[in-house]
C-alpha cells in the first residue's frame, strides 16, 4: 500500500501555525495590558506552538519522503520524534509557568481586571474550538494531526478555564473575601498547569514507546490480529506468531507459522497476497513480512526388542 498522501498534513499544518501566531501575539499584548499572567501563559504558550508546529510540519516531509541510501528504510521515524518533542516543550513550558505563577503568590499576587479576562477567554476557548474541530476532522490517522489537535483541545480547555476563574475573581471583587481577589490570577495558572501536564506526559510517552517498536494500541493491533486470524482459518494455517508495531506512518506486521514441508512457493505466495488484501484497508502504509516455516516432525519411537 503506498503511503498516504501528506499534502493535505502539510495544508493543515500551516493553517493551524497562522492562527497560532494570530492568537499568541493577541494574547501576549492583551496578558501585558492587563497585568495577567494567565492571559500572558495563554499568548506565550501559544508562540511556542508555532516552533513545535513548524517542527511537527518538518517532520511531516521527512516521514514522506522516499528510502535513500543513507536512509534505505525511509525517515518513518521523524514523526513520533517530533511528537515527542512537542510534548517536552509544552511540559516545560508548563512548569515555568507554574513556578512564576508561584512566586507571584509569594509576592502578594496580581491585579487583574475580571472583565477584560472574560472577554479573552470567550475569545480564546472560541477559536480553539472552531480549530481543534477542523483538525480533528482531518487528521484521520496522520499523527501529526492528531497531535496539533489535541494541543487545540487543551488551548480550548485554557479559555474555558479562564472564563470560570474570571468570573469567579469578578464575584470575589468587592465581597468579604476581596483578599483572595490577587491571588485568583496566579492561582488558575497554577491548576491550568497541573491538569495539563499529564497531556504532554503521555504525548512523550506514547512517541517513546513508537521509537522503542512498543506494541501498538488495540485500535491498530486488533484489526491485524483479526486479519491474520481470519487467513489462517481460510488456509489451516498452525497458530502464528504475529508481532505489531507502528513507527510513524508505517506499520510493521510480522507473521511467523508452520507448515507442512511440501507447501509451494505459489502456495506460500496465495497466502501471503491473502493477507495483504486483508490489511490493505488500514490507513498506513503497511510492510508485511510472512515467514512460512516448515513443521518439525517427531521422529518415530525407535521399536523395543523382542
Amino acid at each position: 500500500m503506498p503511503p498516504p498522501a501528506h499534502e493535505h498534513v502539510r495544508n493543515a499544518l500551516w493553517v493551524s501555525i497562522v492562527v497560532t501566531g494570530v492568537l499568541g501575539g493577541i494574547g501576549v499584548v492583551w496578558g501585558i495590558l492587563a497585568g495577567s499572567q494567565m492571559i500572558l501563559l495563554d499568548g506565550l504558550y501559544a508562540i511556542v506552538g508555532i516552533g513545535v508546529s513548524v517542527l511537527l510540519l518538518r517532520a511531516a516531509s521527512l516521514a514522506a519522503t522516499p528510502p535513500t541510501g543513507s536512509y534505505p528504510f525511509g525517515r518513518a521515524g521523524a514523526t513520533p520524534l517530533a511528537i515527542a518533542l512537542q510534548g517536552l516543550v509544552m511540559g516545560a513550558t508548563l512548569v515555568y509557568a507554574a513556578a512564576e505563577a508561584a512566586l507571584v503568590i509569594v509576592d502578594g499576587g496580581s491585579d487583574v481586571d475580571a472583565g477584560s479576562g472574560i472577554a479573552y477567554g470567550v475569545i480564546a476557548a472560541v477559536a480553539s474550538v472552531i480549530v481543534w474541530g477542523w483538525l480533528r476532522r482531518r487528521a484521520g490517522t496522520e499523527d501529526v494531526l492528531v497531535s496539533e489537535a489535541i494541543a487545540w483541545k487543551v488551548a480550548a480547555w485554557r479559555g474555558v478555564g479562564m472564563v470560570a476563574g474570571f468570573s469567579i475573581l469578578g464575584l470575589v471583587a468587592g465581597s468579604p473575601w476581596d483578599g483572595l481577589a490577587p491571588f485568583i490570577d496566579p492561582a488558575m495558572v497554577i491548576i491550568t498547569c497541573l491538569l495539563f501536564l499529564p497531556a504532554s506526559y503521555r504525548l512523550v510517552r506514547d512517541a517513546i514507546t513508537e521509537v522503542m517498536e512498543g506494541v501498538p494500541g488495540d485500535t491498530i493491533r486488533t484489526p491485524v490480529l483479526e486479519a491474520v486470524e481470519a487467513v489462517r482459518d481460510d488456509h489451516r494455517l498452525d497458530e502464528p506468531v504475529t508481532r505489531v508495531t507502528k513507527l510513524g506512518p508505517r506499520l510493521y506486521v510480522e507473521v511467523e507459522v508452520t507448515v507442512d514441508g511440501n507447501v509451494t512457493v505459489h502456495q506460500q505466495q496465495a497466502v501471503r497476497l491473502d493477507l495483504e488484501r486483508r490489511l490493505d484497508d488500514l490507513p498506513y502504509d503497511v510492510w508485511l513480512n510472512l515467514e512460512m516455516l516448515p513443521r518439525v516432525l517427531q521422529p518415530p519411537l525407535a521399536e523395543e526388542p523382542a
